[in-house]
């Protein structure tokens, strides 16, 4: 298997080559290993581009995180695409559950 740092991430972002969504095969989704002090929000900004869309992440691994706002380090998390179409939609999400 070859591992592809998603060069995006690291380029745009400076994100660490370390904490960059990994992909484990060509075509699989970007899986992100989460790190110490690591947050739906902070690996949303850095894996997706946009901090606000991080319910796409608690969607996309709701067997793994029981709540949003507790992840652990050592946890891999699929990365989803996000279709542009659905980006307001998963803001409004976000912004209902932190009220």
């Amino acid at each position: 298997m070859r591992r592809i740092v998603l060069a995006v991430s690291v380029a745009l972002l400076g994100v660490a080559p370390a904490a960059a969504a990994v992909a484990t095969e060509e075509g699989a989704p970007a899986v992100y290993q989460v790190e110490t002090g690591d947050t739906l929000w902070k690996i949303a900004a850095r894996a997706i581009g946009d901090a606000t869309l991080w319910p796409a992440l608690y969607l996309a691994n709701r067997d793994q995180i029981k709540d949003p706002a507790r992840v652990y380090p050592g946890q891999r998390l699929a990365i989803p695409e996000v279709d542009p179409a659905e980006r307001a939609a998963l803001r409004r999400e976000a912004e209902a559950l932190v009220k």
